[in-house]
């Protein structure tokens, strides 16, 4: 009997020690975070809403936010931040392996000095929020 309870406790102390581990599955981001739109584009579209064709005429900043995340499906994550034109609400959804992907290219490259910090500066952002890069998707 106390073999069975030791095991017991032993079992629910590991399942509490998991729960403590796990990692948020997403992290909101600004757009210019993964630098300038001629590059960005690429990977989040354009700067302008996407609802419309095109930007407006004269220039504006748009708040466009960045969802990048892992271990969930896109559609969950769509669910979670829906993109809302009358209210000006514009998400751009990019998996944590694409976002990864688009940064190491972007900091190999190291255009600009001041870009590249910004780059890895968002790369550590993502890795510290959402995990390790070598862990296996």
């Amino acid at each position: 009997m106390a073999r069975m309870l030791l095991n017991i406790f032993f079992l629910l102390f590991s399942l509490g020690a998991c729960s403590a581990q796990t990692t948020p599955k997403t992290l909101v981001l600004q757009y210019n975070d993964f630098g300038p739109p001629s590059a960005a584009n690429e990977l989040i579209g354009m700067d302008w809403w996407q609802w419309q064709d095109h930007g407006d005429s004269r220039p504006r900043r748009y708040n466009i936010k960045v969802v990048v995340y892992r271990d969930v499906d896109l559609q969950n994550v769509e669910q979670l931040f829906p993109t809302e034109p009358a209210s000006e609400i514009d998400y751009r959804y990019v998996s944590f392996t694409d976002a990864i992907h688009y940064l190491d290219r972007m900091i190999e490259e190291n255009a600009i000095e001041s870009l590249t910090l910004r780059l890895k500066e968002t790369h550590q952002r993502i890795t510290d929020t959402l995990g390790d890069v070598e862990r296996r998707e």
